[in-house]
């Protein structure tokens, strides 16, 4: 169930209905629409598939798409730094393509980036969203997420840069939440400075509905606060008894505490975003999007 301010409570996967995300994005369509449309439009992220992934890409895009899935975003840069075995974005928006998906949002490097190059190869594959996982900010201290109110004032003029870099490519940036940019510093949530100092042009944002839940913050609440800005969001879930660290709290939606069946049905009503599924660590990738699949889709 949810309070009037979109809280949510008890697990629950979704009903059998069709649930759209606005304009025929749908997030979940009943077996018929998916077949008058050709595909669904439930995007999965290559984070939930990153180890079945590096064992054979292309095959694992094929049971991602056997699963359903109609969208799949992925990484420019490879996980590990020179990695030979990784495939070019080439490579990678020709499987998705051969695997019968659609390339969804591509996604920049964080630590010792080349933006420069890696905006010209998002253009070059025909990317329309480039997404920055995170601030370099929130990554440069021992405790991730810590940072200063003076180094994020120094950084967003730096975010609004490349989103000025973005724009003349062609590109959409948007910037992915974690629970830390929705934690005030000094008085103000990093994310909210954003939003206010950067232009909407030139930044756009890739919700994260589990983090924002993880940080307090009603999913609906941050999705209506960002209104047409919001041009992707990231479907997992929380349960704060799973594993050690904070990430391992992130698990399969419809496996913690979010209320996917009452969540969906408002979201449809404030954004057209296409949802991807990513779950950061799961054991195994393929079961990880097949449950996501199965619950999101109510069988």
């Amino acid at each position: 169930m949810t309070d009037p301010a979109g809280h949510l409570r008890a697990p629950q996967c979704l009903g059998r209905r069709s649930l759209l995300l606005g304009g025929g994005a749908a997030l979940v369509l009943p077996r018929q629409a998916a077949a008058r449309r050709g595909a669904s439009t439930l995007g999965l992220a290559d984070t939930t598939v990153r180890k079945e992934l590096a064992r054979d890409y292309a095959g694992t895009l094929r049971a991602v798409a056997a699963m359903g899935y109609g969208w799949f975003g992925f990484r420019l840069a490879s996980y590990v730094a020179n990695d030979p075995s990784e495939p070019t974005p080439q490579d990678k928006a020709r499987m998705v393509r051969d695997a019968g998906m659609t390339m969804g949002v591509v996604r920049l490097g964080v630590r010792g980036a080349d933006y420069d190059r890696q905006l010209d190869q998002a253009a070059a594959i025909g990317a329309r969203i480039v997404a920055l996982t995170t601030a370099p900010i929130f990554i440069a201290s021992r405790t991730l997420g810590q940072t200063t109110r003076a180094a994020l004032d120094a950084y967003i003029p730096q975010l609004a840069a490349l989103g000025e870099k973005a724009k003349a490519a062609g590109l959409t940036l948007a910037y992915h939440n974690h629970w830390y940019d929705l934690m005030p510093i000094d008085g103000d949530r990093p994310l909210d400075l954003m939003a206010s100092r950067i232009a909407p042009d030139l930044l756009s944002f890739e919700v994260d509905l589990a983090w924002a839940w993880y940080a307090g913050v009603a999913p609906l609440d941050l999705l209506a606060a960002l209104g047409p800005r919001v041009v992707s969001m990231h479907l997992k879930d929380i349960d704060r008894n799973h594993g050690t660290a904070i990430t391992d709290h992130a698990v399969t939606p419809g496996s913690g505490e979010m209320d996917y069946a009452a969540l969906m049905p408002r979201i449809a009503r404030l954004t057209r975003a296409t949802g991807y599924v990513e779950v950061d660590n799961p054991e195994d990738g393929l079961a990880a999007a097949r449950a996501a699949m199965a619950c999101l889709r109510g069988r």
